[in-house]
């Protein structure tokens, strides 16, 4: 049998998925209908989440479930948009293009901070 992980444990996770998504504490809130303070307090690990709220948010941010429960040296499943993102940059055999595209997108999120 696995580890039990914390209300903390389970709230880093929660944290880390939320940023690798890109998404302020207020656009989850919203997403899945609570308070940006509630978010704080299951990222803390005051307050923790019941079954159908890890499903929602687990949908929200287009993650499986056990993604909140996998050891934290694992990597986290990419949703199915970052892999086809992955595999289209990959399969241009332009470097420039690429390079190009590196540079829009890592422009466009200094633009979404």
């Amino acid at each position: 049998m696995g580890t039990i992980l914390s209300s903390k444990d389970i709230g880093w996770r929660l944290r880390k998925l939320r940023l690798q998504a890109g998404w302020t504490q207020e656009r989850l809130a919203e997403m899945i209908g609570v308070s940006t303070q509630q978010i704080q307090n299951y990222e803390a690990g005051s307050n923790r989440m019941n079954t159908d709220r890890l499903q929602q948010v687990a949908q929200a941010l287009d993650v499986p479930i056990q993604t909140f429960f996998t050891g934290s040296d694992e990597t986290i499943p990419m949703a199915v948009e970052e892999k086809l993102l992955l595999d289209s940059y990959r399969a241009i055999p332009n470097k420039d293009i690429q390079k190009s595209i590196l540079k829009i997108t890592t422009n466009a999120t200094k633009h979404c901070e």
